[in-house]
């Protein structure tokens, strides 16, 4: 809108949602596989949580501002990822 606000498609199917999420997941997985690091030169290697739930977004900082998401379902995909294999995707139920 004028303000810069965006509102979700509440119409979106969540199935579809969660199967774009799972491919985007996938995909970074393989792509950091691509990429080597600079003092070891062995690939990249990622972990990745996913959780859905309610969250805010908010712009953090006034001189370099930061998007944030934050809420409960935040946090817990981010015990998601920090519990995770490397290399691997851990999805809730």
């Amino acid at each position: 809108d004028d303000e810069g606000f965006i509102t979700l498609d509440p119409t979106a199917d969540p199935v579809q949602g969660a199967r774009q999420v799972m491919k985007f997941a996938q995909a970074l997985l393989r792509h950091a596989r691509t990429v080597n690091m600079p003092h070891n030169q062995q690939p990249t290697v990622v972990r990745v949580g996913i959780h859905t739930g309610s969250v805010v977004s908010g712009l953090i900082g006034t001189k370099l501002p930061k998007f944030s998401l934050f809420g409960d379902s935040m946090n817990t995909s981010s015990r998601m990822e920090s519990t995770c294999k490397p290399g691997c995707i851990q999805v809730s139920e």
